[in-house]
């Protein structure tokens, strides 16, 4: 019986790699249970054993690997409807909504507001790879919580094919020429250079930059339903994420 998945990387060897993981998946657990969501955390580099699945996607980002999204699902015989692609530096709202209805089956995403310079740049450092799509920072969205649908499966292969043919390039841009992002920039080219329509979904879903939006206190309950950690130091992810877990742990105690 196929079901809806949250599906989340998380590596114990990726360079930003800290505690805070457990305060993500506390929350996400919780909201999985309460809406029969499966919960599926891929926690080891994809590696091919001979059948040629993941194009041997050893030492692949891990922003990048979670593309191979459905043939993970499958290898582990896992039948979903849809999926949600979420960072591990996010929390959930215990009431949260049910962000699978709200996508209706569409590419769902959630615009991303900040850091003009370095969208607009990001934007021009990849123009070139599809010279004929053009977009602007206005529509520009975060790739820390994506929903696809079943038939954005063939999609999401073209994405890692693309990566595949381009993985020096990519990872050239990534490092030492661009240095704006992974694979943030090339999906919201990729999408717009597709079929598939780009359903915005309510900010809520992915509330960024809490820092700067004064709602790291009490108030994050009523700002927000997925909050997202992102835009500030790594090493005080834990931390924070940590004091919200303990202003909001109460809500997710089993009844």
């Amino acid at each position: 019986m196929s079901k809806n998945v949250v599906f989340m990387t998380s590596f114990e060897k990726a360079p930003d790699f800290l505690d805070y993981k457990k305060w993500c998946f506390k929350t996400w657990k919780y909201w999985c249970d309460k809406h029969n969501v499966e919960l599926v955390i891929l926690e080891d580099e994809l590696r091919d054993s001979g059948g040629g699945v993941f194009n041997n996607g050893y030492g692949m980002k891990p922003t990048w690997q979670r593309w191979h999204v459905w043939d993970v699902l499958e290898a582990n015989n896992i039948d979903a409807d849809n999926v949600a692609l979420v960072d591990i530096d996010t929390m959930v709202h215990w009431d949260c909504p049910n962000f699978f209805e709200a996508a209706n089956g569409e590419f769902g995403c959630i615009q991303d507001k900040f850091f003009l310079e370095w969208t607009i740049n990001s934007i021009k450092g990849y123009q070139d790879f599809w010279p004929d799509v053009k977009f602007d920072w206005t529509t520009y969205f975060n790739c820390g919580f994506i929903v696809l649908n079943k038939k954005h499966k063939e999609w999401c292969k073209s994405v890692t094919d693309f990566y595949y043919k381009n993985e020096l390039e990519l990872k050239t841009r990534q490092h030492r020429t661009v240095k704006k992002g992974s694979d943030q920039t090339p999906i919201n080219y990729m999408i717009r250079n597709s079929n598939h329509p780009i359903n915005f979904l309510d900010e809520r879903f992915n509330l960024q930059q809490l820092h700067l939006r004064g709602v790291l206190n009490p108030m994050i309950t009523e700002a927000g339903w997925i909050w997202h950690f992102n835009g500030f130091d790594k090493e005080k992810r834990n931390d924070l994420m940590g004091q919200v877990w303990e202003m909001v742990k109460k809500n997710y105690e089993t009844k």
